[in-house]
């Protein structure tokens, strides 16, 4: 049986999952977690590196830069090796983003919010694995922080994550995440927005290329013939042969796919996840 490969880098594991459309809910899943709103939703995926417009401009990059539901822009960078002026470059980018928002004839106020989430797996600073920052006014004389500031919202928010510092223990939905970060599977018991499809997202990056071909191979079919068979039914008028026919379709991919990993001597527990059939039919197989 082929060795499950294990992930060379999880930032890169990280950036591919994120970046498939049908793993948009892992980032939708995550970022509730961090900003406390239940009700985030990735409409797309922006430019994952802005371009150069001058020869000497320095580059602004960016792992993941999503919208969300209230076109607010967020930035997702993971991070493995230190560099000089980290902060300095990230405040940079995110400047860089406003301004590049900033179209001809707009008015101030249509500005859009940035919000930078960082992952570093080096110490940024020496205790904390989930920090947030922002501008805030103090009065000069009393040195207390000034509240009710008009528009004070709409100033860029910097979130940075350091699972090095993560003890483990876990307390919050951030936590179930963190967790991951660290480790690179999910803590059992996990169970955050979202979190379980992040498992199936990071099963998927530890196959190897032939078992993911094969899942992919798989997937695509089932839908195919899922789309077939409803077609089928509706021309023909027989609403309970898009039900029998459909899940006709789907055992026998599952049956095919079954038969594949039987034969490269797969766990049965592993034919059972991926394919949904019992033990019993799989010993028949």
């Amino acid at each position: 049986m082929p060795n499950k490969k294990t992930l060379v880098s999880f930032d890169w594991a990280m950036k591919s999952i994120l970046k498939r459309p049908e793993n948009f809910a892992v980032l939708e899943g995550f970022l509730s977690a961090l900003l406390g709103d239940e009700n985030i939703e990735i409409l797309e995926i922006l430019e994952s590196e802005s371009t150069q417009k001058y020869e000497l401009d320095k580059f602004n990059r960016v792992d993941l830069k999503a919208k969300d539901s209230s076109g607010e822009i967020i930035i997702v960078e993971l991070q493995y090796n230190s560099e000089a002026d980290y902060l300095p470059r990230i405040y940079y980018g995110v400047s860089k983003l406003v301004s590049e928002h900033m179209r001809l004839g707009m008015e101030y106020g249509e500005i859009p919010k940035i919000i930078s989430v960082s992952i570093v797996y080096f110490e940024l600073t020496n205790s904390s694995y989930a920090a947030k920052g922002g501008m805030k006014f103090k009065d000069i004389n009393s040195g207390e922080y000034i509240s009710g500031i008009k528009n004070e919202s709409i100033f860029a928010e910097y979130y940075f994550i350091q699972p090095k510092w993560f003890d483990d223990n876990i307390r919050t939905a951030l936590d179930e995440w963190v967790y991951m970060f660290k480790h690179s599977e999910i803590a059992e018991g996990s169970k955050s927005k979202n979190i379980e499809k992040a498992k199936i997202a990071l099963e998927f990056a530890k196959m190897t290329p032939q078992e993911q071909s094969d899942f992919d191979y798989y997937w695509n079919i089932s839908v195919r013939s899922a789309i077939n068979v409803r077609k089928a039914a509706i021309e023909e008028g027989v609403a309970k042969g898009i039900e029998e026919g459909v899940a006709k379709g789907e055992q026998n991919k599952a049956i095919e796919m079954a038969k594949k990993m039987k034969a490269r001597n797969e766990p049965v527990a592993k034919i059972i996840e991926y394919t949904g059939l019992t033990e019993e039919q799989i010993s028949k197989l």
